[in-house]
């Protein structure tokens, strides 16, 4: 399939309020619970180099993932609105159990709010030969099952896979350890000699782990979430590749900076100096 066509078929029928101009410096907003949103905040700088960022990293309440579904609707509300006081003209959702409540944020501003889920399934959709797609992710996100719908409406054979002690794996830096080995190998064997020939990460965190799973599954092709969402993002601000000014990032974490500054030493994201909120 042509890049075109890839672009058209996660686009499709994904409806996002609001298009604004590329001209607008106006910066877009970027939050998750922690690190994982990192990964999709840095294809997002290094598709868009010419414009301005704010992430958020909601360390204090990470995961979202065990937690119950009024925690985590407290909380997208909660740093949604930090970052509409910034003035951001766009919202993503960098993070797959908090794109569970990206309505309710929706609700409250014109601008447009980006979820992950729906561009990420669509890719998966699009990249699959046998119709057997895995899905990777946090309990919450597993028992809400989205991921689950948007492959099932589009004729895939679903393999849901719980596993929110990846993220606390992630976030405690251990991911280099045979006792991590051993937790991604119980989480996948199951899925071995299945057909599947696809795995969503669906949690963003989990492409930090990805070394690890290939180990067990070598021979598929996992689906992240930053790319499939920057087409999103490019086609309801009208971005532009070739804008040749260099924009800004600015990162807030709501833990401890000094603990946050360790772990996006993993990333390659020019950022100003990091502030706790």
């Amino acid at each position: 399939m042509r890049n075109h066509e890839a672009k058209t078929w996660i686009t499709h029928g994904i409806f996002t309020k609001g298009v604004i101009s590329m001209n607008d410096k106006k910066p877009i907003g970027v939050f998750d619970s922690g690190v994982g949103g990192l990964t999709v905040l840095e294809k997002l700088v290094k598709m868009y180099p010419g414009e301005n960022f704010i992430y958020v990293a909601d360390q204090g309440y990470c995961p979202y993932g065990t937690k119950t579904k009024e925690e985590i609707e407290q909380r997208v509300l909660t740093v949604g609105k930090y970052l509409l006081s910034r003035g951001v003209k766009a919202i993503v959702i960098a993070c797959n159990t908090a794109s569970l409540f990206k309505q309710s944020l929706q609700n409250i501003t014109d601008i447009p709010v980006i979820s992950v889920i729906e561009p990420t399934a669509r890719l998966a959709c699009q990249l699959t030969k046998t119709k057997k797609v895995a899905v990777l992710a946090t309990n919450a996100t597993i028992k809400n099952g989205k991921y689950q719908r948007i492959l099932e409406e589009n004729g895939m054979e679903v393999f849901p896979v719980p596993a929110s002690q990846f993220v606390d794996i992630i976030e405690s830096n251990e991911m280099n350890t045979e006792a991590t080995l051993k937790t991604v190998t119980e989480k996948l064997a199951p899925l071995q000699n299945k057909g599947i020939d696809t795995v969503i990460h669906g949690c963003t965190h989990f492409g930090l782990l990805e070394f690890q799973m290939k180990k067990v599954l070598p021979d598929v092709t996992y689906v992240e979430c930053g790319y499939p969402t920057s087409i999103i993002l490019e086609n309801v601000l009208k971005l532009s590749k070739d804008n040749v000014a260099k924009g800004s990032v600015e990162i807030y974490t709501t833990g401890k900076r000094n603990d946050f500054e360790a772990k996006i030493k993993w990333f390659t994201i020019p950022h100003q100096p990091i502030q706790e909120l």
